[in-house]
């Protein structure tokens, strides 16, 4: 997000050669960050919360959460086949 000096090939790990300064983000660019950091722990919030899981057996709450999480997942191909 910050500014970031860059440097030639050899000063520090870097097999890709010379790394050219870092202008760092704009003031909408870390703005939105902010934004969607700010929405993604209010639904995090939302989903954690949810009255359904209080009806979950506590035994296999964490099993059905993952579940869950792998149903929101996009499909690998071999997962279509």
């Amino acid at each position: 997000m910050e500014p970031t000096a860059g440097w030639k090939r050899g000063e520090r790990f870097s097999h890709r050669g010379d790394v050219p300064d870092s202008p760092g983000w704009s003031d909408e660019q870390k703005e939105t960050l902010d934004r969607m950091r700010a929405q993604l722990r209010e639904l995090s919030t939302a989903v954690v919360d949810h009255p359904h899981w209080a009806t979950v057996p506590r035994e296999s709450l964490v099993e059905d959460r993952m579940q869950l999480k792998k149903q929101t997942r996009p499909a690998e191909p071999d997962d279509l086949a």
